[in-house]
């Protein structure tokens, strides 16, 4: 504060700018799940957090989509890659993307989760509550993939 009791416009700028970065950042840790699945069965997969959590979507479908080549049986991956092509209106090769991330792992919450959205996007509101009741058999009602797509369902 100066003498008069006033916060210098610079910086209540800088304090505005550090409060709206932690709320932005904060959000897209929630829409991808947390930062701790950064590795996959030895792959890297902090690039790619990096560009979903900053909206960087095409980016990360480039990224991912050569990540692929070397590595096609990563679950978590291919859920990457729906979760921005779904967030880039892709919505044709999100839903064939989730598929190939549950085939290779049946009880991916995160792409039960992300699914269970498309499908709420897409006007399939009954296939969006068969994959809460999947991820209820999966990780209960107490997961964050469960209350997330829950809440997003209204149930």
């Amino acid at each position: 504060m100066n003498r008069k009791g006033k916060t210098p416009k610079m910086i209540s700028a800088c304090a505005m700018f550090v409060l709206l970065a932690g709320s932005m950042t904060s959000t897209s840790a929630l829409a991808m799940g947390n930062s701790n699945t950064w590795s996959s069965d030895g792959t890297d997969l902090s690039a790619v957090t990096e560009l979903v959590d900053t909206g960087m979507y095409d980016m990360a479908i480039d990224k991912i989509e050569a990540m692929l080549k070397d590595d096609q049986d990563n679950a978590d991956l291919f859920n990457y890659l729906a979760y921005s092509q779904r967030k880039t209106g892709d919505f044709e090769s999100a839903s064939q993307n989730y598929e190939r991330a549950l085939m290779i792992d049946p009880e991916h919450v995160g792409a039960l989760e992300y699914q269970g959205e498309l499908f709420l996007q897409t006007g399939k509101p009954e296939m969006a509550r068969e994959n809460l009741a999947r991820l209820e058999q999966v990780c209960g009602t107490d997961c964050k993939e469960y209350k997330e797509l829950s809440g997003k369902i209204g149930s």
